[in-house]
């Protein structure tokens, strides 16, 4: 921007904020002390910033929206250290997510997880969870063990919402239990930003941790062409060895990194004071360098020596991109937006099956020397979304209303190629009949084939909401979402590895397809006597699609058997729930206190779940009953004195079944019981019960001198006549946390554990969490492991979070 044209804007005054943080334990110690005008303004009244939301696709306060909702900006990230969706869930209330890479769902692969709101969890079918950035949603289908969600990198984003509870009637058939939606900054057309940040950390017994990242953008020509443009790289140090089970010799030290890789760049171009279109594309590209998965018997975990004795590394490489157009019309009366966005997805990895293969037919758990299965994984998802949405432009009127179509086209395909080319002599000489037939050969060792494995969804939708605003106080909210779903799907399979017939010319193959309507309503009742309070009541909708299951081999005969089966089901339904929710957000202490709480009932129907039979290592999804879940959330935060910020929370979610659930006709429970029941009345959801507790503290000093800068926390009048360039340096003094949580799943196969230990001093302490999943079988069906049933229980452990220590400096660099 030319020096003229800067004059033409008058004077331009940039407040910068350097923030140099300490990172112990768990998380980064860095907080900044200026982030927007809302920040700005809280800060000189010694109140609570306020957050600016879109949750219900308006620009409104977080405390003035009648829904269940967190917020982060970009500094409460950077504050917290939050940098995954790991990290943003751990302190989020009433949101539980986990890494499912030794489960049943996973294939041994950390990228894949599970995620889940108010316990609406399922590892089958589409997500229960919205996965947005922006206005796209990124989420996909549980087809098979090789498909699982992508989450964005936490940098350069305006900030993260977290709505809980169903979102179908504004976010579609994907949000049956909640919405985790990114937004990215967008072009400014006036004004200068410059964010960085950097991060240097070592990792106790294990790899650096390091990151760099920038963000700039402006105008280009003033009030017509603006930009947006940001870059980062981040290293996960790893912490686990990979070793020669036989000799202990390491073959890659520190093994389970990760490296993540970001690109953004947006133009908005305004051609007229009332239409804007803005271009984006985001990339992504994350690798893992291995399992964080040990084994007990070569570690010592007391010490945190790590070590993993698979055969071979399980590496994994996810780069997706999301090309985007936006373009907002203000027609006087009304706001148009047009969303349009295309998301590519390429995932593919290599998970190690050689102790897997030889344990699912019975052969030594440990292999020889030598011996190597390998699994060639991909998810590629090719997605195409179009919506246009017009809303009422006045605020204050007596009836907000909104309405819009919706269509979208996506495109999902897994595919899994195994090939243990010493498995054949080595069944062979243990059965004396060879694994690999005339029929299903085993050509250069390939044992399974999966080249297709694809559903394609179609869907097409109107919705709209109108709020009525019937006394100053009172309001009522109306919504629906009217859909049309169409899904068809190509799935097939061979090799030897699922039966002695199947082979290429004979796969085990299922071709079809099917359509639904779904009708998602909403109805919200809110009280607002004043600013400071409101109180709501709501009812909600939420749903997903229904699917189709793949062919299940001749070798799962004795385990359908066991459930009163003779075959899988061919396809699963739609499943649905209601959720009822009582609400109040309140500010007190002229608002120097915010207290959230919430309450809710979740009555969930036709649940699609996975079930997997443990003696051929093969699933199916089936629709298992009704799930009851019950809890709330509380959210009280606090600034006690200008310098001191107390942020605690609490959640509770109880999420079981309510009824028996027999897979066939036969009876599965009392004397005459032919067949042991899917489900028992008063199981859990695995990871659906939680409760956790959250304590956190930042102290905030006065600004310090500093040589060569100008101190002020924002800048003053004679700055601003001047028009000169003011800096704020400010120091950070502490910062205590406490965390505790307990999640009990099905059949109580899976624990977990956190332990945290919190010291008054600079920075934060925290040998915890530390959260273990066992490869065991312990006979339950649905149990939340994939092991053969002779698969020994010591071979793994799997750390759902990182259990060392890290320690660590974190720079913030923020230029307005």
């Amino acid at each position: 921007m030319t020096a003229m044209s800067r004059a033409a804007l008058g004077p331009v005054v940039r407040p910068a904020v350097i923030a140099l943080s300490v990172a112990l334990g768990f998380g980064s110690f860095a907080v900044s002390n200026s982030a927007s005008a809302a920040d700005a303004s809280s800060a000189s009244d010694g109140g609570l910033a306020e957050v600016i939301v879109t949750a219900t696709r308006r620009t409104e306060r977080l405390q003035d929206v009648a829904v269940s909702a967190t917020a982060f900006t970009q500094e409460k990230l950077d504050v917290e250290g939050l940098r995954s969706i790991d990290d943003l869930t751990r302190l989020t209330p009433g949101v539980t997510f986990q890494r499912n890479a030794t489960t049943s769902s996973g294939n041994f692969n950390d990228e894949d997880s599970d995620i889940n709101i108010r316990g609406v969890d399922s590892t089958a079918g589409t997500s229960t969870v919205g996965i947005y950035i922006d206005d796209t949603p990124i989420q996909g289908r549980h087809i098979s063990f090789t498909s699982f969600n992508a989450f964005p990198a936490l940098f350069d984003l305006e900030r993260v919402e977290v709505l809980r509870g169903p979102q179908g009637t504004l976010f579609g058939a994907g949000s049956e239990g909640g919405t985790v939606r990114f937004i990215q900054p967008s072009p400014d057309l006036h004004t200068d930003s410059v964010y960085m940040r950097s991060e240097l950390a070592t990792t106790e017994h294990g790899d650096p941790t390091y990151e760099l990242g920038a963000a700039m953008g402006g105008p280009i020509i003033d009030d017509k062409l603006g930009f947006r443009l940001s870059a980062s790289y981040r290293e996960d140090g790893g912490w686990v060895d990979h070793i020669n089970y036989s000799t202990h010799a390491v073959t890659k030290a520190d093994s389970n990194y990760q490296d993540t890789v970001v690109v953004r760049g947006a133009l908005k171009w305004a051609p007229t004071d009332t239409v804007s279109i803005t271009p984006s594309i985001y990339y992504q590209q994350l690798r893992l360098g291995d399992t964080s998965a040990y084994w007990p018997s070569l570690s010592n975990a007391s010490a945190s020596n790590f070590d993993n004795g698979n055969a071979q590394r399980n590496p994994s490489t996810d780069p997706f991109s999301l090309a985007a157009v936006k373009i907002e019309w203000n027609a006087g009366f009304a706001h148009l937006t047009s969303n349009t966005s295309y998301y590519s997805r390429n995932q593919h990895s290599i998970s190690d099956y050689t102790q897997f293969d030889r344990a699912l037919f019975g052969l030594s758990p440990l292999p020889a020397p030598g011996d190597l299965g390998t699994s060639h994984d991909a998810d590629m998802q090719r997605n195409f979304y179009q919506e246009f949405r017009l809303q009422s432009a006045d605020p204050a009127a007596a009836i907000l209303w909104s309405a819009g179509a919706f269509y979208s086209h996506l495109n999902e395909n897994t595919t899994e190629t195994v090939f243990d080319p010493n498995l054949n002599s080595e069944f062979e000489t243990a059965y004396g009949v060879p694994l690999c037939t005339p029929q299903a050969p085993c050509p250069d060792g390939e044992i399974l084939s999966q080249p297709v494995s694809r559903i394609v969804d179609r869907q097409y939708a109107l919705f709209g909401d109108a709020t009525f605003r019937m006394t100053d106080a009172w309001k009522f909210t109306a919504g629906v979402r009217v859909s049309h779903i169409e899904y068809s799907g190509d799935l097939v399979y061979y090799g030897p590895f699922l039966a002695p017939t199947a082979g290429p010319q004979t796969p085990l193959a299922v071709t079809g397809s099917s359509s639904e309507n779904p009708v998602t309503p909403k109805a919200v009742l809110s009280y607002k006597p004043d600013p400071d309070n409101l109180f709501y009541a709501s009812a909600a909708k939420g749903y997903r699609p229904g699917g189709i299951n793949g062919q299940l081999s001749s070798i799962c005969g004795p385990d359908l058997a066991s459930i009163g089966l003779t075959a899988g089901p061919e396809i699963y339904a739609a499943d649905s729930l209601w959720s009822y929710e009582l609400g109040a957000k309140n500010s007190f202490l002229g608002g120097r206190m915010q207290l959230n709480a919430s309450v809710f009932l979740i009555e969930w129907n036709n649940i699609q779940q996975a079930v997997y039979l443990p003696d051929c290592g093969q699933n199916f999804v089936e629709n298992l009953g009704k799930v009851h879940s019950t809890g709330g959330e509380l959210e009280l935060q606090t600034r006690p004195l200008d310098s001191l910020l107390l942020d605690f929370s609490v959640a509770h979610v109880d999420a079981k079944y309510t009824g028996t659930v027999c897979a066939g006709t036969s009876a599965c429970t009392g004397a005459s019981a032919t067949s042991q029941p899917i489900v028992t009345a008063g199981d859990r959801l695995p990871g659906a019960r939680l409760r956790r507790v959250r304590l956190a503290g930042v102290c905030e000093s006065q600004p310090l001198p500093a040589a060569g800068l100008s101190i002020h926390d924002r800048p003053n009048s004679a700055a601003a006549d001047s028009g000169s360039e003011q800096w704020s340096l400010r120091s950070h003094v502490y910062r205590i946390a406490a965390d505790t949580e307990s999640v009990v799943a099905n059949r109580s196969t899976l624990e977990r554990i956190r332990c945290v230990v919190v010291r008054a001093e600079p920075g934060e302490f925290a040998p915890g969490p530390i959260a273990y999943t066992r490869h065991q079988h312990l006979g339950s069906i649905l149990r939340p492991h994939r092991a053969p049933s002779n698969h020994r229980d010591h071979d793994y452990v799997s750390p759902l979070t990182r259990p060392v220590g890290r320690i660590g400096i974190t720079m913030r660099v923020e230029i307005r």
